[in-house]
């Protein structure tokens, strides 16, 4: 009895550790994302739905689109990506009978930023497929939602498109002839650690769990390229090997939330 109540005492410690080493990162209980399972990544323009702290529209989110247990706020500079861990119930057995005891939800927000990135990139939605309306107490706003979204000219003759691929966040950086694709950096703030798996994904490390980035793909003239994560601190990019500098490139990759990977307890 005795190490049944110590086994059950220790896990609920554990619970509870587990909450207060990750409560800087549930800043977000009324914007974390909703659980939605394979439903269509698209996005929608900002008109009403994303508030700042006084309650009033925040004019630096440009669009949102939602995936699987994340949320993502598009910016002129960059992604901020607001990630969820669910509350998690485990059953223990105390006296022949079954205790259930749930762990708290858990969410963090990561900041993608584009380095030495033009700004005055335009952000803009693309193959525009239906509007919806908000209702409030106050008024109505219409928001459009898209199926592609385009950065123009987010680095010298560099532009990226983002999509769906199978209801996670796909992007794509289009390389004109003549650019350089090494002038594409981005820096992940907020995460626990940044590093590169055995096979060859990108994973980013944060209180709710693994955030994957798969292994990029570079196409040119049709043809793959090899193509490799760099990881520099909290800034990431590319190298590709013997690119032809003359002709367009295209790099690739897609976001996933691994939960496989989660903290275990």
């Amino acid at each position: 009895m005795k190490t049944q109540i110590t086994k059950i005492a220790m896990m609920l410690g554990i619970f509870m550790i587990n909450f207060g080493m990750h409560a800087h990162a549930a800043i977000l209980p009324l914007n974390g994302p909703e659980i939605l399972k394979g439903a269509e990544l698209t996005f929608a323009e900002n008109k009403c739905q994303i508030k700042d702290f006084s309650g009033k529209l925040n004019k630096k989110v440009l669009f949102l689109a939602q995936a699987d247990n994340m949320k993502y706020l598009f910016r002129k500079d960059g992604i901020s990506m607001q990630l969820a861990k669910p509350a998690q119930t485990m059953e223990v057995l105390s006296d022949d009978k079954v205790i259930s005891i749930q762990s708290p939800a858990v969410y963090q927000k990561l900041e993608i930023s584009f380095e030495g990135m033009n700004r005055d990139a335009d952000l803009y939605g693309a193959e525009e497929f239906r509007t919806v309306t908000f209702k409030n107490d106050i008024s109505n706003c219409q928001t459009r939602n898209f199926r592609k979204l385009y950065y123009t000219e987010m680095y010298p003759g560099i532009d990226l498109r983002y999509s769906d691929f199978d209801a996670r966040l796909k992007y794509e950086f289009i390389v004109q002839p003549g650019f350089n694709y090494q002038e594409i950096r981005m820096k992940i703030d907020s995460a626990k650690e940044i590093s590169i798996n055995n096979l060859g994904q990108l994973v980013i490390n944060t209180a709710t769990g693994d955030l994957v980035e798969d292994a990029p793909i570079a196409i040119q003239e049709g043809k793959p390229l090899l193509v490799k994560w760099v990881v520099d601190q909290q800034t990431v990019s590319f190298r590709v090997l013997n690119p032809d500098s003359s002709k367009e490139l295209y790099i690739q990759s897609s976001f996933q939330f691994n939960r496989s990977l989660e903290p275990k307890i």
